[in-house]
């Protein structure tokens, strides 16, 4: 009984320091990429910087039934890097009931909101050479599905919850393509974010000879995160090394 009260204490906690999380309100809300649907909109948070500032874009999650891009607004990736020049973009796409049911078509629309930002790169102030994408489950494979399928310059992706469409994805892994940084936090008991799916894209990405960082779960078969570290720090120091091999080319 005793562990049980400690179980719930600690939820509870957890969930206070959830709530508690700083929410950073955007530069720019609702900016319309497309007026093609009512949710092809996005939010931009830019970086204070006399110069053009590196660009990561996240896609949501939600198995492209739901979600929105306002979640992004606490991830500790921009809570942490807005300051130091980063600057953030959160993106909205249709649902896929609003295409029918056609996978690709919503991946493709996806690619419109990066070529926006790509022409406005000077009034937004964002160095459109190193621009990296990153996404949750559904947006996961949006991610690799711009960096990979789509020729739009990214320059490194992060997929977050590799999900079960993986399979269909991985032809379009390509050699000449963004090297990846994937993550799991899922076990074994998960089928729609099982560690399997991020296993394929790292073995997909060694027979491409791909630079890919796959993590996950003890017993996931996934390489666990280094000690003390942070995966969206990692991620940022991914993010940063791309953006430089762009600059020494």
């Amino acid at each position: 009984m005793q562990k049980r009260f400690l179980f719930i204490y600690l939820l509870l906690l957890l969930h206070g320091l959830n709530c508690s999380a700083e929410t950073i309100e955007p530069t720019h809300a609702d900016v319309r990429y497309s007026e093609e649907y009512e949710r092809s909109k996005l939010d931009l948070w830019l970086a204070e910087s006399k110069k053009p500032t590196p660009l990561v874009i996240n896609f949501h999650g939600g198995g492209f039934r739901k979600g929105d891009k306002r979640s992004f607004q606490r991830n500790s990736m921009l809570q942490n890097n807005l300051a130091r020049g980063i600057s953030f973009a959160s993106v909205n796409y249709p649902y896929i009931d609003q295409m029918d049911g056609d996978h690709r078509k919503l991946l493709e629309h996806c690619a419109e909101s990066i070529k926006f930002i790509k022409k406005n790169a000077g009034k937004y102030n964002i160095d459109k050479n190193q621009i990296s994408v990153m996404g949750n489950s559904a947006g996961a494979l949006i991610t690799c599905f711009l960096g990979h399928a789509q020729n739009l310059g990214i320059r490194s992706i992060y997929p977050i919850q590799q999900p079960k469409g993986t399979p269909l994805l991985l032809p379009h892994i390509r050699a000449d393509g963004p090297p990846i940084i994937v993550y799991n936090r899922s076990g074994l008991d998960d089928q729609i974010h099982h560690p399997r799916f991020a296993i394929m894209l790292k073995k997909r990405c060694e027979e491409l000879r791909l630079k890919c960082l796959a993590y996950g779960v003890q017993g996931s078969g996934l390489r666990t995160l280094p000690e003390g570290k942070d995966v969206n720090d990692l991620a940022m120091q991914f993010f940063k090394k791309s953006w430089e091999s762009k600059k020494n080319e």
